[in-house]
């Protein structure tokens, strides 16, 4: 089980690097997944788990403040254990 939540976490940070990597940042910035170069079922696998990724006339961007607000719901679970 670990080892599948750490591969999981290592997918995901994959991917939020790409979005970096190419600016994909704001909504004049979104791209689709094909120049992100995600795979075909990025969009139920991503929006379902994060909601950190942001669509915009079918292309997507990673909004930073909704990224932070999940770590930091995250920080207070692992805070409350």
């Amino acid at each position: 089980m670990f080892r599948r939540r750490q591969r999981i976490m290592e997918r995901v940070s994959e991917v939020l690097e790409k979005f970096r990597q190419k600016g994909a940042l704001s909504s004049e910035k979104a791209l689709s997944p094909e120049e992100l170069g995600l795979p075909p079922k990025f969009k139920e696998a991503m929006q379902k788990r994060l909601g950190v990724f942001v669509e915009v006339n079918g292309k997507y961007y990673l909004s930073e403040e909704r990224l932070r607000e999940v770590k930091e719901k995250f920080s207070q679970r692992r805070r409350q254990w």
